[in-house]
């Protein structure tokens, strides 16, 4: 155990205090070996966000956004947040799926775990999105962590879904209102087809 201790490692976390408890302060060699990379760029995420409701339930599509956000605040040195721009190409580029993109962002927006400024044409020219990460200090507009998605529960959550399942029919249905003809793999399969002529 000694030999583990002055290699850097042991059960002892950090200087101890007045108390002779860990400080859970890291100095020295455990320090370098526990903290943040030097040579590369990094985020936090705190424990509270990765075990809550509003992070477990995220979609796909969502994990992948965040993850693209998240590479552009750590190319930004973490000073953009709140200013954080990604088009449709960038997030499609990024492994989401296009036509789940606008879904997903509404899905971050109500789980709190991002703000979003929409763009849109302005002067002939496209302005992208811009967006803030919620558990993050946002430099560009001097705004504290706000931790939007404290405030979202497992309710909360069971009742969006049921409400986006609601509007996702309520559009289908639409689409078949309008004389598009569903027909389904098997019938196509089943179907003979005439004979080709030589």
């Amino acid at each position: 155990m000694r030999d583990m201790k002055a290699r850097g490692g042991g059960s002892d976390f950090g200087k101890p205090d007045a108390t002779g408890r860990s400080s859970g302060k890291l100095t020295g060699r455990l320090k370098k070996l526990m903290g943040p990379p030097d040579d590369q760029p990094w985020c936090w995420q705190p424990r509270d966000l990765i075990t809550s409701d509003a992070w477990r339930a995220r979609s796909i599509t969502l994990v992948r956004i965040i993850n693209a956000l998240l590479l552009d605040h750590m190319n930004h040195a973490g000073q953009e947040n709140g200013n954080l721009k990604a088009t449709y190409d960038q997030l499609v580029a990024s492994g989401a799926g296009r036509r789940f993109i606008n879904d997903a962002i509404a899905e971050g927006v109500f789980l709190g775990l991002i703000r979003v400024d929409p763009g849109g044409r302005l002067a002939d020219s496209n302005q992208p999105s811009t967006y803030r990460l919620t558990w993050l200090y946002s430099l560009p507009t001097n705004t504290p962590a706000t931790n939007d998605w404290k405030r979202v529960t497992k309710e909360d959550i069971k009742k969006w879904r049921e409400g986006r399942r609601q509007r996702t029919t309520k559009k289908q249905n639409r689409s078949l209102q309008r004389g598009t003809t569903v027909v389904h793999l098997s019938a196509l399969r089943t179907r003979k087809r005439p004979n080709a002529k030589t």
